[in-house]
């Protein structure tokens, strides 16, 4: 039916095809490099940048109680000193 010769250069156009597709799709130029404008990098940065977001959060949650625990504890200890001296007095 298709003559092999015939077959070949379509399989080949064919492969191409799909393969310019596909690093069109994430962002790969003719050279290999990402470009950064396309859709699919700026995706995985934004993936990367709320990621980011949500720990320097939680840090800040976390030095928050840090903090109370030291100041309570330094208010504590004042307190404490102050009851003493005022039994003494």
């Amino acid at each position: 039916m298709f003559d092999t010769p015939f077959i070949i250069p379509v399989v080949a156009i064919i492969a191409w095809a799909v393969v310019a597709v596909v690093r069109a799709k994430h962002g790969i130029d003719e050279s290999g490099n990402v470009d950064a404008s396309s859709p699919a990098v700026n995706k995985m940065v934004e993936g990367a940048l709320a990621e980011r977001d949500a720990e320097i959060e939680r840090l800040r949650e976390r030095v928050q109680v840090l903090e109370a625990i030291v100041t309570d504890t330094h208010k504590s200890h004042h307190l404490a000193e102050e009851i003493e001296r005022l039994r003494e007095g």
